[in-house]
């Protein structure tokens, strides 16, 4: 007797092999400004840590961060937050000194998401209120940066923007692997830095409110995806608000934002 497959099949086999079968993998991505983990006035590390895990993130972009700074106890808190997570990598870029030690953004991801490579960068300080920073981490499937902008000034943040925009495009345009880049922004939708954004990037995040965190008013953290770097396809994202493990109303004046995608080489 003579079988038949499905019609349905036919497509998807001519696609494999007109294309090749690509391979999917899931990552889970989270960027939350911690805001040296202190804004409550306790240290928040250890809540931090269990929102993450709660969370199921793979990788988490950080904002204010502090490096064996006087005001935080002399310790490298990315270090700890790594600890704390098992063993995760980590990446720590200075936006500038601080208070004997350094101050600046992290990335974090977990252990068996091992790096291929990572870098940091100082951007233009412009006529902004401090230095800030561009981390960098590359795995096999993606890239993930992490930036915090300037709070003063639009024009030093669209300069930053550009400047991210310029290093990150040098590197890998054009290239099989999507590049993530997360952060607070201090920028709401719609204004000329998002726009700034938005020739090469592309807002994966919602557009909710992230700051502060006991009575969010306003939109300004964000993860985008630069246009032209890999595919991927999101699965779902949020503004996380509630967690058993921790209350995001004091662990920092930030809510954490989460993206899940899908990316395939």
């Amino acid at each position: 007797m003579t079988k038949f497959f499905p019609i349905v099949l036919f497509p998807i086999l001519l696609s494999c092999m007109l294309q090749g079968c690509r391979k999917y993998e899931t990552v889970k991505i989270m960027t939350y400004n911690v805001g040296v983990f202190s804004k409550s006035g306790e240290n928040s590390l250890s809540m931090v840590a269990g929102m993450v895990r709660e969370s199921g993130a793979d990788v988490v972009s950080m904002n204010e961060l502090d490096s064996c700074a006087a005001r935080t106890g002399s310790v490298y808190q990315l270090d700890l937050f790594a600890s704390e997570m098992g063993g995760w990598n980590r990446l720590f870029g200075a936006a500038m000194p601080y208070d004997g030690g350094a101050y600046g953004d992290g990335i974090a991801a977990r252990g068996d998401m091992e790096a291929i490579d990572g870098w940091s960068a100082v951007l233009p300080q412009g006529d902004g209120a401090e230095p800030r920073a561009l981390v960098v981490m590359e795995f096999e499937n993606c890239v993930v940066a992490s930036t915090h902008l300037d709070h003063v000034s639009g024009a030093a943040q669209i300069a930053q923007v550009r400047a991210i925009t310029e290093m990150l495009r040098a590197r890998y345009a054009g290239g099989d692997r999507p590049v993530f880049l997360c952060g607070d922004m201090n920028a709401v939708p719609g204004s000329a830095t998002m726009e700034e954004f938005s020739g090469y990037w592309d807002v994966l995040s919602p557009e909710e409110m992230t700051f502060p965190s006991d009575s969010p008013d306003r939109c300004i953290d964000y993860i985008l995806a630069m246009k032209g770097t890999g595919r991927y396809a999101v699965v779902t994202s949020s503004v996380l608000r509630h967690f058993s493990s921790g209350d995001v109303s004091v662990a920092s004046d930030h809510l954490p934002v989460y993206a899940e995608v899908t990316v395939s080489r």
